[in-house]
């Protein structure tokens, strides 16, 4: 039978029940994943589920390609971790499938095929991750914590306002609306910063006036207004641009450029 030995899973004898399903919270764990394993060696399967179990994460095995319809629950996979070699379907196949149907979603193949050829066939496939085994669990916890930021990266923009670079727009659920120049180099300046947040000799200089001028605050406050206007008008909460009292300011709304 398999089991994690170190931090491989290898050919030992021990036994192969799944621990009760009860979610380990692990304090480097910033979010849970819901995971479906798709490995017809049943041993390596439930080894496989009771790591990626301990690790924090909702787990699911199934043996089969065609088993996955069967998972219910309302348990809707934010990653597949997927085995090349199945009975019914050709890992591949599954994985071009579930690309199609989920674009967004996480997938990992395991398997023995470790020829460069294959590799290139199962990234093509849409594969996010190609694990040779016997599948280094360091790897494994690696690759899915990597595909977990992703995730909640794309859930971020999905609800972030777009700012067209070509265009000068700035859109979001409430609408569109046109941008000045300055607007731009100002909200992209933000969208860049560390902690979304310009310092007033920072704006200054964007702005290409002299904070120590006296017109400088008013000039600089008054843009910040604008801007605060054109943020509300396509749907940003308020605050969506916060004054930090003789610092400068903080962008408080995600906004995603393109």
């Amino acid at each position: 039978m398999l089991a994690m030995v170190g931090d491989r899973i290898v050919n030992v004898a021990i036994s192969t029940k799944l621990p009760p399903k009860k979610l380990n919270h692990n304090p480097m764990q910033h979010s849970a994943l819901k995971i479906l394993v798709v490995e017809d060696n049943d041993a390596l399967r439930e080894v496989m589920l009771a790591f990626l179990q301990q690790q924090g994460h909702y787990v699911r095995g199934v043996p089969m390609a065609e088993d996955i319809d069967d998972v219910t629950g309302g348990f809707i996979p934010d990653v597949y971790v997927i085995d090349l070699n199945l009975p019914d379907e050709d890992g591949l196949s599954l994985t071009l499938r579930l690309r199609a149907a989920q674009p967004n979603v996480g997938i990992v193949i395991t398997t023995a095929r470790a020829q460069i050829g294959d590799k290139v066939l199962g990234y093509e496939s849409g594969a996010d991750l190609y694990l040779t085994k016997p599948v280094d669990s360091r790897e494994l916890m690696a690759g899915v914590s990597a595909l977990g930021k992703r995730l909640r990266t794309l859930g971020q923009n999905h609800l972030a306002l777009l700012l067209d670079l070509d265009r000068m727009q700035l859109s979001g659920p409430d609408g569109k609306v046109e941008l000045t120049a300055s607007d731009v180099l100002v909200l992209s300046a933000f969208v860049r910063a560390p902690g979304k947040k310009l310092e007033r000799w920072q704006m200054a200089e964007i702005l290409g006036g002299n904070e120590a001028a006296p017109t400088q605050a008013s000039t600089m406050e008054m843009r910040i207004t604008r801007l605060r206007k054109k943020l509300a008008a396509v749907g940003a909460p308020s605050p969506n641009i916060k004054s930090l009292h003789k610092v400068g300011y903080a962008l408080c709304v995600p906004v995603v450029m393109q």
